[in-house]
């Protein structure tokens, strides 16, 4: 059976003429694939056993299915070597769409589009696989969705949530009658992704919160529900948000609120440094942290207690412990004038009233802009020559 690649929408965002390839000498299954047969075969196998032992089940997609694929594939230009750039794989033999955007080839009336888009394969009932392509639109469409007309309300909660809110009632193929589908918009591709209502699963627990059946129903049916008690896997902070079912993830997504989302964190990184989840965390209580080491611009290592501001998202640094109520918060003249003269190119005449400032160690070379006011200030107060008409 010939299968055919199934273009979601011909809204497409991108469109330019194709670039003349080098002609190489390779093998069928190197043009076709970017890697031999028996390589490609090779990284499928890993793929579905890695899946198999992250998930500890089976993907969606067979893998004997999954490799008959490989034709629709070379028809977008997609090779493995891009598939696995995209670690599209994954999504891909479970039947969901890639979560980044492809490069895409394709072909319309003889001419040949490059553009961008995301792709998934589609089990029917028979258990035929498919190849779908979702290339970029401009805009999604909020009045209709296969039959399907929006409300206000609906329209309302695609906007601020990307779902709808509610089961929708789509016909996929004329004369088979409408189907119950829960929706999520793609904000990258502004396509519906749909999942069947019947193939929906709603865990017991989410982030260790066990759901009510009542919530369960709730979700199952699209609807957009405030649960609370939450607790995050990472600092194991309690919290509460909106949380509705997401058909492009196959599973349920927090909706966070507007102030939610510009909740600051403490960095990963301070300069050379890659801090731990332990350090985070204390950066986040409000505490400091004490790092060896630290590199400055110019390449000169130093130690500093630091701490984190959660309301601006800054640091400071200091050679005296904060946490220490003994000792003044305030840092060393030795750390103020590295930090001055290193990384804020401040004159050391600046600091001539901070005791020890004025060191050996660092030495008074002026920066490009002080180079500069200088010869300003000299060309300013040169003495006039004799004679000279102004």
């Amino acid at each position: 059976m010939q299968k055919n690649v199934i273009i979601m929408g011909n809204d497409i965002k991108k469109e330019s003429k194709p670039k003349k390839e080098k002609q190489e000498s390779k093998t069928v299954a190197e043009a076709l694939f970017g890697v031999t047969i028996d390589e490609r075969d090779g990284l499928i196998n890993n793929a579905y056993r890695n899946f198999m032992e992250k998930y500890h089940r089976e993907p969606k997609i067979p893998i004997d299915k999954f490799k008959e694929m490989w034709a629709d594939f070379e028809k977008l230009g997609l090779t493995m070597l891009k598939l696995q750039q995209a670690e599209a794989m994954p999504q891909l033999i479970d039947g969901k769409t890639t979560e980044k955007v492809l490069p895409i080839t394709t072909e319309i009336a003889g001419a040949k589009i490059n553009t961008e888009g995301k792709i998934a394969l589609h089990k029917n009932k028979d258990g035929e696989v498919s190849l779908k392509l979702y290339p970029i639109k401009n805009e999604p469409n909020l009045k209709e969705y296969f039959g399907h007309v929006f409300t206000d309300e609906e329209r309302e909660n695609i906007l601020k949530t990307g779902s709808p809110g509610t089961v929708v009632y789509a016909e996929f193929n004329k004369g088979e009658g409408k189907v119950p589908v829960l929706l999520t918009l793609d904000k990258d591709t502004n396509h519906f992704v749909a999942q069947r209502k019947e193939y929906i699963k709603i865990p017991d627990t989410f982030f260790h919160v066990a759901l009510s059946e009542e919530q369960k129903q709730q979700l199952s049916e699209g609807k957009i529900i405030k649960i609370g008690g939450m607790m995050s896997e990472k600092n194991h902070k309690i919290f509460s948000t909106n949380v509705v079912y997401n058909a492009q993830k196959r599973g349920l997504e927090l909706l966070f609120e507007q102030n939610q989302k510009k909740k600051l964190f403490p960095p990963k990184r301070i300069s050379n440094i890659e801090l731990t989840e332990q350090q985070q965390d204390t950066l986040q209580e409000g505490k400091a942290i004490f790092a060896k080491d630290l590199v400055d611009k110019q390449g000169r290592k130093y130690d500093a207690h630091i701490t984190w501001n959660s309301k601006t998202g800054k640091l400071s640094f200091s050679s005296k412990d904060p946490n220490d109520d003994t000792v003044k918060k305030v840092a060393t003249p030795e750390y103020k004038i590295q930090v001055a003269a290193n990384n804020d190119g401040h004159k050391p005449e600046a600091l001539k009233n901070v005791q020890g400032a004025i060191e050996k160690k660092q030495p008074n070379t002026p920066t490009t802009k002080q180079v500069a006011k200088q010869k300003q200030e000299k060309a300013v107060t040169a003495p006039k020559k004799k004679g000279m008409k102004m």
